[in-house]
């Protein structure tokens, strides 16, 4: 039972039930551990139990309060979850006389009320009725008695009731779940938690529904507001009551499908705070994009997701985003970039945010300004009812007087403020001066939670409180318990030494620690129930993972823990308390060997500590390159090697990997060839053509000479080179005679690539093969450009290029890939004559198709605008091809962004002189 009792209990004999209804409305049915010795506790008298009370829990005069705890938690309901444990009478034996009286009720009637208690539990719960010995061990340091004998019949009689009745009642599920559809429910699970206590906010709920439920406004709702003002549970009620009319179709212009809700939390789960995860989810969920097509990076990502929500024919839907601006760092300058500057009529986009923040700057930097809500600070009667709602949880409660002085407080105001005043009451033990102590409560948010780190500090753990704060703030994504048991159990080295006192190893470096024991569950325990409230698991996956509850709690411990009196975190003193933590958690999970928990943290702290080495051991470690290779794009692989040395390391790394395997007399060949064919690939997207092709080599000629030349192997290799000499190919500025040298192979392996495909299982290789197709008939179109030569002449790759273009459109609509049926037109577009009514015909073809499935704002509409826009200047229409010019523009900023070398090049073209004198001439300078 999670109950306090702590202060106020004879005043209110009505706690206790009250506590236990709380457990089984929390828990069903919770479980319930009762230790019973010979004491029977404290007897309230007739007047002392009201008779509500007495009425209620059918109250049987003259029992103990111990005893209706028994009787209202567990006798009466049969609760198959609990457990008594009884102490045998003969332990009073080993107790010295002067300690007996602390363990003898002074009553004299509790020998026969026990006895008679016992008998009745046995009788009516059977085996869920146990005894047990323990001795006496002498006396702490503080004069209270020790006892021994603990770890055997009592703890076996815990372990395995507990194990069984858990297992029972939460069977293990082993269905595995996509992992996007993990991530919501555990989104989901943190909005339920959030979104029961929101007071005092009915005119900005009441100005969201009018958003969502009103005439469309084309533009965002954004609530700001500063640390802890409630922001995220307004968020979380947002996204419950909008699922809910959802669901039952109240909310008007769904459709017949109805509105669709998705929700994100920024940090409130694992991964959380990876903008790229949450857009690809968002993606998913809408159903704007399939496996085929989800796309491969961020930047993509964001434009896929901005023309979502432009298009009005993605499904109606709701977006609540929150603490937009806890999104990664590293992603700061695409928080927003992703929200189009005019929504679609049936799409809606709420986000909360700190007011003057990375992502707000970046939205009040906009042209269009989206609609801004400030959380206002609660008005004194919803403080009121917050403090009797948290406190009344635990049934406690303050006086006129108490409320009065708490809620004087200017800080009171803020709801996270009162939220951990509120706790600080709770766990006070001495009622009768409950004023007092509200009156030394620091009045700031971050003052009142450095008073309350001092406090744990003191009272619950001392150095390993400081270390377990530590250990959460430089986590990357939160900790498991089982691993903060194992880092906190290296006790010699819990906490950061001076500089000239660390302990050095024989080479010089600093040692590492040891993190073979667990922290003994008794020292934990004190720092777990200390921190519980302000510490949240991520979700109810099980996994116990740990993390501060609000990121103020995360700037206090920065502030106490890591940084000097000017709250620098560049200086040496705080740079080397934080190189001490991270390298302590680097140290930590440099041994792990769950791989995917290895993953989310172990590369965050090498690169915080600047240890390349390790970083670039990691890196090259298969295991670990097969869990972040992509074959599309490998953004994360990619991304680690840019902080573990840069691209031209990566390829010196790489090629020796495949050295040592190649030099290893017991390793596969063909194992061999598939790691070249992966290498490639990364080389490839990092743009190292060159060393792409010679690995390439390699590969193939291992394919061919020693493994048969296995068609499924061959065709990925011939796919591989033909998309690098097309990536080459694309570094040309103008069509030139000498791309002939990069043309002839890339159109060579796209046709070996191509027939090896139609000889292969369809299923499996029917999207690949319109790829193909289309990429190649896109190449056989600039050969036709460039003249032809003797082995393939002009007419001949132009006549190949529309056959495979028309192949590739059949295939992208017999796979329903609108997305590339309009790509796939638009590439036939080209290879019409240029100025011909046919390719204009397909351009707008395509461009209708594109439109309809992508919205306004996307790369492939910015691609048809400009070559539309060539269509007309090559007819001589200038005028027209300045319409589209400008239309090309204004897309490709908004897909793109105003820096983009793409948007920079739509800039360009209308400052020739010819397109500047149409602006001047129709007004638009």
């Amino acid at each position: 039972m999670g109950c306090s009792k702590r202060y106020n209990i004879r005043r209110n004999a009505e706690n206790l039930p009250g506590e236990i209804d709380r457990c089984y409305t929390d828990n069903i049915m919770p479980f319930f551990l009762n230790l019973t010795s010979a004491r029977c506790g404290w007897i309230p008298s007739n007047a002392e139990v009201p008779s509500s009370l007495a009425k209620e829990y059918k109250w049987i005069n003259g029992l103990s309060v111990t005893e209706m705890e028994i009787m209202h938690g567990a006798y009466r309901i049969d609760n198959p979850n609990s457990l008594f444990l009884i102490r045998q009478d003969d332990f009073l034996n080993t107790i010295p006389e002067e300690h007996q009286k602390d363990f003898v009720d002074p009553n004299p009637v509790a020998p026969e009320k026990m006895k008679i208690l016992k008998d009745m539990l046995k009788k009516r719960l059977g085996s869920r009725v146990k005894w047990y010995n323990c001795q006496f061990d002498g006396l702490r340091d503080d004069g209270t008695v020790r006892l021994k004998g603990l770890d055997g019949t009592f703890t076996s009689n815990v372990l395995e009731f507990y194990k069984k009745r858990i297992g029972e009642q939460y069977p293990l599920d082993n269905t595995e779940l996509d992992p996007y559809q993990q991530a919501r429910e555990a989104h989901e699970s943190f909005m339920k938690s959030r979104c029961v206590m929101v007071l005092g906010r009915d005119s900005i709920l009441q100005q969201i529904e009018d958003y969502v439920v009103g005439v469309a406004e084309d533009k965002a709702f954004v609530l700001l507001g500063g640390p802890g003002v409630g922001k995220s549970s307004l968020m979380a009620r947002t996204a419950d009551v909008a699922c809910s009319k959802a669901i039952t179709k109240e909310i008007p212009g769904g459709g017949d499908k109805g509105w669709y809700v998705f929700y994100h939390f920024v940090g409130a789960i694992p991964g959380s705070t990876d903008l790229e995860k949450c857009l690809k989810r968002l993606l998913k969920e809408i159903g704007a994009v399939t496996d085929n097509t989800m796309p491969t990076d961020l930047e993509s990502t964001c434009q896929l997701v901005g023309s979502a929500l432009t298009n009005t024919n993605t499904r109606p839907t709701i977006i609540v985003i929150d603490a937009v601006n806890q999104f990664d760092e590293d992603h700061q300058s695409k928080a927003v970039s992703w929200l189009p500057k005019k929504l679609a009529p049936q799409i809606r986009v709420i986000l909360s945010m700190i007011d003057n923040s990375a992502p707000h700057k970046l939205l009040k930097a906009r042209t269009t300004q989206q609609t801004e809500v400030p959380v206002t600070p609660l008005d004194m009667q919803s403080r009121t009812e917050i403090v009797k709602g948290m406190l009344g949880k635990y049934n406690k409660r303050l006086d006129a007087e108490q409320m009065n002085n708490l809620l004087s407080k200017e800080s009171s105001q803020n709801p996270l403020w009162l939220a951990i005043a509120c706790e600080e009451l709770r766990v006070y033990g001495l009622f009768h001066k409950i004023n007092d102590k509200i009156n030394t409560l620091a009045d700031g948010l971050l003052d009142l939670l450095a008073q309350v780190l001092a406090r744990f500090e003191e009272e619950n753990g001392g150095q390993l409180l400081v270390a377990t704060l530590s250990l959460l703030e430089c986590s990357a994504t939160g900790l498991l318990e089982t691993e903060l048991l194992l880092i906190l159990g290296d006790e010699d080295s819990l906490m950061p030494q001076d500089q000239n006192d660390q302990e050095k190893g024989a080479s010089g470096k600093e040692s590492k620690g040891q993190f073979d024991k667990l922290l003994p569950p008794f020292k934990w325990a004190a720092v777990y129930r200390a921190l519980k409230p302000f510490l949240r698991p991520f979700g109810d996956s099980g996994e116990g993972r740990l993390d501060f509850y609000h990121r103020s709690l995360s700037k206090a411990v920065r502030h106490k823990y890591f940084l000097n009196d000017d709250d620098n975190e560049t200086d040496d003193d705080s740079k080397d308390v934080y190189y001490w933590w991270h390298k302590k958690l680097a140290d930590f999970f440099e041994q792990m060997e769950y791989l995917d928990r290895k993953l989310e943290e172990y590369p965050q702290h090498l690169i915080k500590i600047n240890d390349t080495k390790r970083l670039k051991e990691f890196l090259t470690e298969w295991r670990i390159f097969d869990k972040l290779y992509h074959e599309e794009y490998s953004s994360k692989l990619l991304a680690f090697w840019r902080k573990a040395g840069g691209y031209a390391e990566m390829e010196t790394q790489y090629q020796n990997c495949l050295q040592e395997v190649e030099n290893d007399p017991h390793a596969d060949r063909d194992f061999l060839a598939l790691r070249c064919e992966h290498i490639a690939r990364v080389f490839m997207q990092a743009g190292r053509h060159e060393k792409t092709l010679e690995v390439l080599r390699k590969a193939m000629d291992i394919e061919e000479n020693e493994l048969g030349g296995r068609p499924e192997r061959m065709v990925e290799l011939y796919d591989i080179c033909a998309r690098t000499y097309s990536e080459i190919l694309k570094l040309y500025s103008f069509i030139e005679r000498r791309q002939m040298n990069e043309l002839r192979p890339a159109i060579e392996y796209g046709q070996k690539a191509i027939r090896i495909r139609e000889t292969l299982p369809p299923e499996q290789h029917k999207f690949k093969m319109g790829l193909s197709l289309m990429l190649l008939a896109f190449n056989q179109e600039s050969w036709h450009g460039l003249g032809g030569d003797s082995t393939l002449s002009s007419a001949e790759a132009l006549k190949q290029g529309k056959k495979n273009i028309e192949e590739a459109i059949k295939i992208f609509k017999e796979l329903g890939d609108d997305g590339h049926v309009a790509e796939a037109i638009m590439t036939k577009g080209v290879l019409h004559q240029r100025g011909s009514i046919e390719q204009l015909k397909d351009y707008e073809d395509a461009m209708d198709l594109c439109i309809q499935t992508y919205g306004e704002y996307h790369v492939l509409v910015s691609r048809l605008l400009l070559n539309t826009g060539i269509y007309y200047e090559d007819s001589g229409d200038y005028y027209t091809a300045y319409k589209y010019f400008k239309r090309w523009r204004h897309t490709t900023e908004e897909v793109f962004g105003l820096e983009h070398p793409k948007t920079k090049r739509a800039i360009d073209t209308l400052e020739e002189p010819m397109y500047s004198r149409i602006a001047r001439e129709l007004g638009d300078r």
